[in-house]
C-alpha cells in the first residue's frame, strides 16, 4: 500500500500543517489545487490548457496509487486546504521497479516555508521503509535554484543534463537537470 502515517510540521512562519496520504475522497481538492498551482508556478511541465483531469479520474488515480506498493501520493494540508502535493511512481517493468520519480508542487503563498522540505522528508522516509524502492529520481528546471538547493541538501546527486528540454516559446528554452537519491 502506498500509504504513510500522518505527520505534523510547522512552516517557518509558525503555521502548523500536516502531511498525509492523499485519499480518493481528496480528489476534488487535489484537482482544484493542481489547477491553481499550474497558473502560479513557472516550473511545471503541464500548462493550464493541457490539464484535463476530472475529479472522477483523479479519484481513480488516487485509489490506484493507494493499492500499489511502489506508488505514493501525499499532500500537505493547512487548515483543511491543500498547500502542497507530491506523487511518486516507480517503474512498471521488472527491471526498473526498484526506482521511480516524483513530482512536487507547493502553493505560491507557502513556498520557501518548509512545505517542500516536509513533503520530501516524508517521501524519503517512506522510500527507506519500502523494500521495493532503491532509487528516487527527479527532473528539475536548471534555473530553479531553490529546488536545486533543496534537493542537494537532501543528498540528491546530479546524473545528467537534458539541454533545451523545455520549450516555452519559439525563443525560450530551459534545460532539465536529472537528479537521484540512492536509498541504501
Amino acid at each position: 500500500m502506498g500509504e504513510i502515517q500522518t505527520k505534523q510540521f510547522m512552516t517557518k512562519s509558525g503555521k502548523k500543517f500536516v502531511v498525509r496520504t492523499a485519499l480518493p475522497r481528496d480528489a476534488d481538492k487535489v484537482v482544484t489545487f493542481i489547477k491553481t498551482v499550474i497558473c502560479e508556478a513557472p516550473y511545471l511541465l503541464t500548462t493550464e490548457a493541457e490539464f484535463k483531469v476530472t475529479s472522477e479520474q483523479q479519484k481513480q488515480l488516487l485509489q490506484q496509487m493507494l493499492d500499489d506498493n511502489g506508488k505514493l501520493a501525499i499532500l500537505a494540508e493547512y487548515d483543511g486546504e491543500i498547500i502542497g502535493f507530491l506523487d511518486f511512481h516507480n517503474g512498471h517493468r521488472q527491471r526498473i521497479k526498484h526506482q521511480g520519480s516524483f513530482g512536487m508542487s507547493v502553493k505560491k503563498d507557502f513556498r520557501n516555508q518548509g512545505v517542500g522540505k516536509a513533503l520530501l522528508t516524508v517521501l524519503l522516509d517512506w522510500a527507506k521503509e519500502n523494500p521495493l524502492i532503491e532509487k528516487v529520481c527527479l527532473e528539475v528546471f536548471a534555473n530553479n535554484t531553490s529546488a536545486l538547493r533543496l534537493y542537494r541538501n537532501f543528498g540528491f546527486v546530479e546524473e545528467g543534463l537534458k539541454t533545451k528540454a523545455i520549450k516555452i516559446d519559439e525563443q525560450t528554452y530551459y534545460d532539465l537537470i536529472l537528479m537521484a537519491y540512492f536509498v541504501n
